[in-house]
């Protein structure tokens, strides 16, 4: 019986949904190693593969591999936002804002999946397990043994992870640069969580990093105009979607 152009169209696309699968490129944060995995149908015949077995999960990031370039000019919009508005300034103002320009200029970033990737979870859960099509990028590691100060501080990049310390006792070891916010700092968490954190002496609360987060100091809303309300909001955005170090 010969099938209908309609009927030969839906089994085609069909056959192709039930073939979909993923080619991951994995790199090792901690290593210079890199794994190739084909035919990944779901997330699950990633984080599974015997060579990322000693993974710290809640740090691996994974990306869309062909989207990474809209995150990348996306980001690089933001850093031309950076030296637009140093230029605009003088004095301490500038010079604070053209550092946090090189902090950024630095930070390597992807079209981050914000999935869960903890083989446990993925073994009990469907809806968490994904399907996979296409080309992806992971990053995945052991847990590192730091945080990051982002920001307008003077003391940016890397510090000691100490447990039990609170965000207002990281940024109380660095100083403030001109402009900055000073009640209240960005968490950016290895998972990509984003959390406001008070540490200002009236309002001063015990929140805890995790080891790999980000503490961003970003901009103060009274010292700069209202065409730069979102800036901070750009700045934790490109510190979400930032590859692992």
């Amino acid at each position: 019986m010969k099938m209908l152009p309609f009927t030969v169209m839906m089994l085609s696309l069909l056959s192709q949904t039930l073939h979909a699968a993923g080619t991951v490129t994995v790199y090792r944060t901690d290593s210079s190693e890199t794994l190739n995995i084909q035919d990944a149908q779901r997330l699950s015949d990633v984080v599974t593969q015997p060579a990322l077995a000693h993974s710290w999960w809640p740090g691996a990031v994974i990306g869309a591999t062909g989207k990474t370039r809209d995150e990348q000019a996306r980001h690089q919009q933001l850093l031309t936002r950076l030296a637009g508005l140093a230029a605009q300034e003088s004095g301490e103002d500038a010079a604070a804002i053209r550092q946090l320009q090189q902090q950024m200029a630095a930070l390597k970033v992807t079209d981050r999946q914000f999935v869960d990737l903890d083989p446990d979870m993925l073994r009990v859960s469907t809806a968490a397990n994904k399907p996979l099509a296409g080309d992806y990028t992971l990053w995945a590691g052991k847990m590192p043994d730091h945080v990051t100060l982002y920001g307008l501080v003077s003391g940016a990049g890397n510090k000691p992870f100490t447990p039990g310390k609170s965000v207002a006792e990281y940024l109380d070891e660095t100083a403030l640069l001109s402009g900055a916010e000073r009640s209240y700092a960005w968490v950016i968490y290895p998972d990509g969580r984003v959390q406001k954190a008070p540490v200002a002496y009236w309002n001063k609360r015990n929140v805890e990093p995790m080891p790999g987060s980000a503490i961003l100091v970003g901009f103060s809303e009274r010292l700069f105009s209202s065409a730069y309300d979102d800036l901070n909001a750009q700045l934790v955005h490109s510190l979400t979607h930032r590859i692992p170090q």
